[in-house]
């Protein structure tokens, strides 16, 4: 089932109150050495202002998907909002589940063989559940696995609206819980279980060419 304007998050116990410089891929500016920096650098001056899509698709989107997230890399603000327009991948993880990592390592494998043309119009964010976890911390495991994605750690009144809005099959990253959105804000059905690096790439192809809603 498709739905609209609804990334998804993964939501575990945290604090009790919710739920029972490495090479990156894509070529960096210099001297960040965040590969989030590929797609929170701002825009273009020149961008074009009147382009209504982006503030159409923000307007629909529901609140907590314009919640203010912290890369964890760079500590700059960006909201999931902000990549209207653009097709994301969206995994749910955390830092102490190892098939989070293996399914991140696949995502990398996937993002690998994207043809450099396409890769600024492709966005890949792995959300943690891991509410209070230091954004340093978060950064340092991104690093540490050479995993070139945007990574944030979800607040915790978003990841309960998100799992109210979602359902529950979000809530335990080790089922690897993984979504796509589509440039004009469709959001695909939540999946669950590994996915191969060529599972990923068709996802992600799918979407960019699904007519837009």
């Amino acid at each position: 089932m498709v739905r609209h304007f609804a990334f998804m998050a993964a939501l575990v116990v945290a604090g009790g109150v919710l739920l029972g410089g490495t090479a990156p891929v894509f070529a960096q500016v210099a001297p960040t050495e965040c590969a989030s920096a590929y797609w929170l650098e701002s825009p273009p001056a020149d961008m074009d202002a009147d382009d209504a899509s982006p503030a159409i698709i923000t307007e629909r989107a529901p609140a907590w998907l314009k919640t203010e997230l912290t890369d964890a890399c760079s500590g700059k603000n960006f909201t999931l909002t902000d990549f209207a327009g653009k097709t994301v991948y969206i995994e749910a993880m955390a830092t102490w589940c190892p098939p989070c990592r293996d399914q991140l390592a696949r995502v990398k494998d996937a993002a690998a063989q994207i043809p450099a043309e396409e890769r600024a119009d492709i966005v890949f964010v792995a959300l943690s559940s891991e509410v209070g976890l230091p954004r340093e911390t978060l950064a340092a495991y991104a690093a540490d696995n050479d995993f070139p994605f945007i990574f944030a750690v979800m607040p915790a009144e978003m990841l309960t609206a998100m799992a109210a809005d979602l359902g529950q099959e979000i809530a335990v990253p080790p089922a690897t819980p993984h979504l796509i959105v589509a440039p004009d804000g469709t959001v695909g059905e939540v999946r669950t279980g590994s996915a191969s690096p060529e599972e990923v790439l068709a996802l992600v192809a799918a979407a960019r060419a699904a007519p837009a809603s």
